[in-house]
């Protein structure tokens, strides 16, 4: 749910600091053993509800009914949806996911999950009133919706907690590709994570006419709201007309804004408010890239708003770089207004930042609904990260600008004779399971100290 463009016209003070060297602490939780899974990072790391749950399997493409994705995501037990499917799931309406879920996209055979909208007023997954709840290894591409419908992004997410969203495809949204809102409530300990944001529709069926937004976190209706202990790390934004991103906040906690590449806004990079209370901003490490779609307007890579008088914000920048793709001129990383104030100290960050450097080099190996030897992977997320290699592409109106969305043929899911969604072959090589006993995914294996499910997703994504 999107603030409006005239929300977002004002300049005033910031605090900032600008280093001379990396600084990096965990901040409460993000080192605990006990995260989602080996190599969960950030504020939303420790998303566990699902752990002991119900394994159910996705069987169809339909919408709904037995054997749907929906009928996982709805329900309100704890549990992990395993798919059995590969292909494109179209939505008549959003996904409403409940507490204590695990989406294992990196199960799905073959090319993975598309989520396409079928004429729905909203996104494909809203998160709301709801906590521990991972997603991982996904297509999320809603495309056109209902004319008039303002709040079509590619993961809405309302008054939720310790939620884990990582490896994802994010395309086609009419807003934005991300969003996280608070009404009223409360979202905090939420992490986006090596994941590209690409291609959100400009002109398309928002009714506020152009409209390709890259990422907005705590926008806010009511009050009495809470919104902090934000991670969005090692993340590709490619072609958004702004918000790239765009943060609120309260003193609930800091964003942390780390190894991020945004490549090719139209109007505007890195737009930071006091709209809800005190904002603490960690930006460190990212790279802001001019492309062919870019405009004057884009001449900064971080603009800070003082829009409430009694509230302040504070940015710690540091290692970041800005400048033209194409010709390698640099633009300046701070806007004007962005240098009244400099912070005492570093901004903690709960990840040891990666310089600046090797972004370029590093992400595009990784983000996205990308497996191991690049298995998911499909032409868009491959068209946007050569749009980024070439300096090449631009903001879009419809999918059929970049020849639609991707056609992921079906394929066979691996054989499981017991039923207990764990495949024959790997069980087989697992010491203590066994493929014909339906009573052990959970069991605890002495070979990797997690149990056999937590064990094979882990593999299956190539989690360290």
């Amino acid at each position: 749910m999107a603030i409006t463009d005239a929300q977002t016209k004002g300049a005033g003070a910031v605090l900032l600091a600008i280093g001379l060297f990396l600084f990096t602490a965990a901040m409460p939780g993000a080192s605990h053993a006990e995260t989602a899974f080996p190599g969960a990072v950030g504020y939303g790391a420790e998303a566990t509800g699902w752990r002991g749950g119900k394994l159910i399997p996705v069987t169809n493409l339909r919408d709904s009914g037995r054997g749907s994705l929906r009928n996982c995501v709805e329900k309100k037990i704890p549990r992990v949806c395993v798919f059995r499917v590969s292909g494109t799931i179209m939505l008549r309406s959003a996904l409403m996911a409940r507490s204590n879920l695990y989406i294992a996209g990196q199960t799905a055979p073959g090319d993975g999950i598309q989520l396409r909208n079928a004429k729905s007023r909203q996104g494909p997954l809203i998160v709301k009133e709801a906590r521990d709840v991972v997603v991982r290894f996904l297509k999320l591409r809603p495309g056109p919706g209902v004319k008039g419908a303002p709040n079509v992004d590619g993961i809405t997410v309302e008054n939720a907690s310790n939620l884990y969203f990582g490896n994802l495809s994010l395309m086609f949204s009419v807003d934005e590709s991300f969003n996280i809102h608070v009404n009223n409530g409360t979202a905090t300990d939420i992490t986006l994570a090596d994941s590209i944001l690409a291609f959100s529709l400009d002109h398309s069926t928002h009714p506020e006419g152009r409209h390709s937004k890259g990422a907005l976190i705590c926008s806010g209706d009511g009050t009495n709201n809470s919104c902090g202990r934000i991670s969005l790390l090692r993340n590709i934004f490619v072609h958004h007309r702004d918000r790239n991103p765009d943060l609120k906040g309260t003193d609930t906690g800091p964003i942390e804004v780390v190894n991020n590449i945004f490549y090719d806004a139209i109007s505007q990079f890195g737009e930071f408010y006091d709209l809800l209370g005190d904002l603490q901003v960690a930006y460190v490490g990212n790279l802001a890239l001019r492309g062919p779609s870019s405009t004057e307007r884009a001449n900064v890579a971080l603009e800070v708003f003082d829009w409430t008088d009694g509230n302040d914000i504070s940015v710690w920048a540091n290692d970041n770089e800005a400048r033209d793709c194409e010709t390698g001129t640099p633009f300046d990383i701070l806007g004007p207004d962005a240098q009244t104030h400099q912070a005492a100290e570093p901004i903690p960050t709960t990840i040891e930042p990666m310089p600046v450097g090797e972004l370029l080099t590093v992400l595009p190996e990784r983000a996205g609904d990308n497996l191991p030897e690049h298995r998911h992977r499909d032409r868009l997320d491959k068209r946007a990260l050569s749009n980024l290699a070439d300096c090449s592409g631009k903001v879009i109106d419809h999918p059929r600008a970049v020849d639609g969305w991707a056609d992921i043929p079906p394929s066979q899911p691996p054989e499981d004779s017991d039923g207990d969604l764990l495949p024959d072959e790997w069980e087989a090589g697992q010491t203590g399971l066994d493929p014909d006993r339906a009573d052990d995914p959970w069991q605890i294996l002495d070979s990797t100290g997690h149990s056999a499910v937590e064990s094979w997703l882990a593999e299956l994504a190539g989690d360290t």
